[in-house]
């Protein structure tokens, strides 16, 4: 039995690489003899430099920082030569082929793991340090920059990154604050971008999808992490709502892109970042895992076993472990979540998701917490312990082949669509560039459920067969947004109909549709130029333009064989997946 440790960090007691080292020596300790495959995890926090950075020739230049409470420190700007990075990450990156790309991580400047309990305190704590790093990456002359935004103490607004770089606030008479704290922000009277500097096109690893304000929003949901007590919440949400509305003033945007997923994570660092610079957001996780090909590392497995410090309702927007086991899940393997404590009624959610997941606490509820964090080692060693223990038959869990097959099929048409649009490159195809932030809203968009995947075959095949070429991408998508289904389904449905087929659909189109007019006793001039009896020997060029006239009776036909072709692909589509479930 191969087993994957796949560990994010515990925070304040031990990190990712340590928690597949401590799985090891459990394992080993209790004489199970199964090979265990270390992939430490990271989400975009702590870590995430070094996770990417193994393997790999990687220049690392260190320059002085800020932390969160403006503190000197010295952090790192690793910068890596992109042509030596796989297609796969490049494309999900949207990267040019040569050139550098400095990977930065927030946690190296303004790390919440830093700060002691008492100095945490989100209205006192910047993002200054980011700024910093930014700079760092461009006086480095890198083309591109990729940042990690977890773990961080701050809740900002990413306003202190944006000090460093230029920005400023006034005050009532017109003089810059000394201080850009949320603290501050009541005597923020105006602000003024017109010393920004410039920097390269930003890549943001997001580790939640949160949006800055609202119920889950990042105050009120990342807010008491980082030390802001529960009596203080709404004030600091009132602060924030304040500061979209000054930033507003300046960038009309502002309201809207507070509500996009991922605006509230880190504080709201990447909200701050987007207003004023080329910014993309990607899954943190997503780009772990395929610069790690953790899929495969999944699929070579028998037990994964992942986990974090705490499994809260945080933990379902985005982290990490969790979209391990849903990967663990769709390849049907086993799996084990350690934490140190969790919220019952997030587990009782998450059973009903992972049917084939067990999930463990190992700290000591009538313990306190100072001793739970010193002790986090022996208790975890513990639990894994007993856990490996209790496999009576140490091939509990094996492998099936069947469903290893099905996986590998599905990791061939994902192949397969992995050029067409997706949510983190939507932006770099010309006819839907206008439409990228719409269609990255819209997490349906995305999804391979059997309910946008028919919606998008039966689309793709209708708008495919009209004869609207040149136009076919925009109301495609358009029909994707609003009958909810699969992009990049519905857009390579398109290639149906290319220079190849185009004659004999369009065609095929005319011939059906006029049919069909005449069996609704619509008479209905035929085009000479496409009778079978028409003599060649007259054409003119003009005899082309009459080709117009067969428009109507091309989209009637179009119409019919697509929807007939869409609803036979749905019902075969159909027919097929519930042959393969398992």
């Amino acid at each position: 039995m191969r087993i994957l440790g796949a560990f994010d960090k515990f925070k304040d007691s031990f990190g990712a690489e340590e928690a597949c080292s401590l799985l090891l020596r459990s394992v080993e300790e209790s004489s199970l003899d199964h090979p265990v495959i270390f992939c430490p995890l990271t989400d975009g926090g702590e870590g995430f430099v070094d996770t990417l950075a193994r393997g790999h020739a990687v220049e690392k230049i260190e320059t002085p920082v800020r932390n969160s409470l403006a503190r000197r420190k010295p952090a790192h700007v690793h910068l890596f030569s992109i042509a030596d990075l796989s297609d796969r990450v490049r494309s999900l990156l949207a990267l040019p082929k040569e050139g550098k790309l400095a990977v930065l991580e927030m946690a190296s400047a303004c790390p919440l793991s830093e700060l002691s309990q008492k100095e945490r305190n989100a209205w006192n704590t910047t993002t200054l340090g980011v700024g910093d790093l930014l700079l760092a990456a461009k006086s480095a002359q890198a083309d591109v920059i990729l940042l990690g935004i977890g773990g961080s103490s701050t809740n900002d607004a990413g306003i202190g990154a944006l000090r460093s770089l230029g920005l400023e606030l006034l005050d009532q008479s017109g003089r810059s604050l000394d201080s850009c704290a949320p603290k501050d922000w009541p005597s923020v009277h105006s602000i003024d971008a017109s010393s920004l500097k410039s920097l390269p096109r930003i890549v943001i690893a997001c580790d939640v999808e949160n949006p800055l304000l609202g119920i889950d929003g990042a105050t009120r949901r990342f807010g008491p992490q980082k030390g802001l007590v529960h009596e203080q919440v709404e004030k600091m949400e009132d602060a924030m709502r304040s500061m979209v509305r000054r930033l507003s003033e300046i960038q009309q945007r502002a309201n809207s892109l507070a509500e996009e997923p991922g605006a509230g994570a880190a504080g709201g660092l990447g909200f701050g970042l987007s207003l004023f610079y080329e910014v993309n957001l990607v899954s943190g996780f997503e780009l772990v895992a395929e610069w790690l090909d953790l899929e495969r590392k999944v699929l070579q497995s028998d037990l994964i076993v992942t986990g974090e410090g705490k499994l809260d309702p945080s933990s379902l927007f985005g982290k990490g472990p969790i979209q391990l086991l849903r990967m663990a899940e769709r390849a049907e393997k086993p799996s084990l979540f350690l934490c140190a404590s969790m919220d019952r009624q997030v587990v009782r959610e998450l059973a009903l998701e992972f049917k084939r997941t067990r999930f463990l606490a190992f700290a000591k509820e009538e313990w306190s917490l100072e001793r739970n964090l010193s002790e986090a080692r022996s208790l975890f060693l513990a639990t894994c312990g007993s856990f490996f223990r209790s496999f009576a038959d140490p091939s509990a869990l094996p492998c099936n082949k069947l469903r290893e097959t099905r996986f590998k099929r599905i990791r061939r048409i994902k192949r397969l669509l992995r050029h067409l649009p997706r949510r983190s490159n939507v932006h770099n195809y010309p006819v839907l560039k206008w439409f990228s932030e719409t269609a990255y809203k819209r997490a349906y968009l995305w999804s391979f459920k059997n309910q946008y995947v028919c919606a998008a075959l039966f689309l793709g095949i209708w708008v495919s067969l009209l004869p609207i070429v040149g136009i076919q991408m925009i109301v495609v998508f358009l029909l994707a947004v609003l009958l909810r289904a699969n992009l990049p389904i519905a857009v390579a449905l398109q290639w149906i109909s290319n220079p190849l087929t185009m004659g004999p659909l369009y065609f095929a189109d005319y011939k059906v549709g006029m049919d069909f007019l005449e069996l609704l006793g619509v008479d209905y001039p035929r085009n000479q130029l496409l009778s079978p009896d028409y003599d060649w020997s007259k054409f003119s060029f003009k005899e082309l333009l009459r080709l117009v006239d067969t428009f109507p009776p091309m989209f009637v036909g179009g119409s019919i064989l697509g929807i007939f072709l869409g609803v036979v692909a749905v019902f075969l589509y159909k027919s097929i997946a519930k042959f393969y479930k398992p």
